[in-house]
Order: structure tokens, then sequence, then C-alpha cells
């Protein structure tokens, strides 16, 4: 009875390892490539063929509109609008803050539409929100969090809908409050 309990136990043994060889004869031996390695020396590049494109334009025609006009309002003596401006350039996290680097790695991807400074030293002065009710979800939640990181460093937020510019007259009035004007 031992015998025929151990013939047994050998005869699934040598079932389970056939199975397994089998498996692996039938599988690919290669190896999934996770994408390749990229040095961020410059020795590897070649530096004759960079695969760079310039963009059209650094602004959509909404936003360019509005800074047109915004270039339009201000007193070019004392005050010059910048577009797209990094927050991570005109915002830094408080020194002793907890979690402070990753309130800055918040910044790090986000820029403000446009940005009034003062002339000559550049001192940011007004963010300006070009907002469109059409625009998605991400873009609004994007826009709310630079309006409070902006707000909460002290600089002054002003929405404007790119999709119904004010006229002139009435951009004038609204920038006369803050006195860029």
């Amino acid at each position: 009875m031992a015998q025929l309990i151990l013939a047994g136990i050998t005869l699934l043994a040598l079932k389970l390892i056939w199975d397994v060889y089998k498996d692996y004869q039938t599988k690919p031996n290669k190896k999934k490539e996770k994408g390749q390695v990229i040095d961020l020396s410059e020795a590897w590049i070649d530096m004759d063929n960079l695969p760079y494109r310039k963009k059209g334009a650094l602004l959509s025609r909404a936003d360019l509109a509005l800074f047109i006009l915004l270039n339009d309002v201000i007193n070019h003596n004392d005050y010059v609008v910048l577009p797209k401006v990094r927050l991570e350039d005109i915002i830094h996290s408080a020194p002793n803050v907890q979690n402070a680097e990753e309130y800055l790695l918040r910044l790090k991807d986000k820029s403000a539409d446009f940005l009034i400074c003062n002339l000559p030293d550049l001192q940011p002065k007004l963010v300006i929100v070009s907002e469109n009710p059409q625009d998605n979800r991400i873009k609004q939640l994007s826009d709310t969090f630079n309006k409070r990181a902006s707000e909460e460093a002290g600089l002054t937020v002003i929405s404007i809908n790119n999709s119904n510019l004010p006229t002139h007259p009435e951009l004038t009035l609204l920038l006369k409050k803050y006195g860029v004007v």
C-alpha cells in the first residue's frame, strides 16, 4: 500500500514539473522593456538633431486679445504686463511651515496668466487670471488654486472672462481701482 501511495505522489510531482516546464517553454523569454533610459548629461545627445520645434504662438487668440487690451490700458511708465509667469517665480512658501516642500511642488507647474509688475524693479503688483466658462474642470480647479495661492501670498487677483472681454473703458476703470492706469 505504501508503494502505491509513493507511486501516486511521484506521478503527481512529475505532472507538476512537466506543467511548469511546458509553461516555461511556451512563454516568451523576453523581459518587458520599461522604456528608454535617458541620460541627463549631454554626453549621449546628438546635438545636430534635437527633436524640438518652435510653437506657433505663446498665447491663444483669446489670451492674446486680453494681453493686447491690458497693454493698451496700463501706464507704461510705471508698469509692464508679463504673460505666463510661473507662480514659483513670484511666490515662495514660508520657511517654517510644515510640508513646505510639498507646497512648493504644487507651484512648480502653475503659472499666472498675466502679471502686472512695477517698473523698473519688476515687483509683482497684480495677477490677472484669464477665465472662460467653457474651460474644462481641471483648468477651472487649477485657476482656483492659482488665485488662492496668489491671494495668500499677498497679491491682488483679478479674473477676466476671455470669451467676453471688457471694453477699453471698462478695463481702464477696473485697473484704475488697483492703481495701474
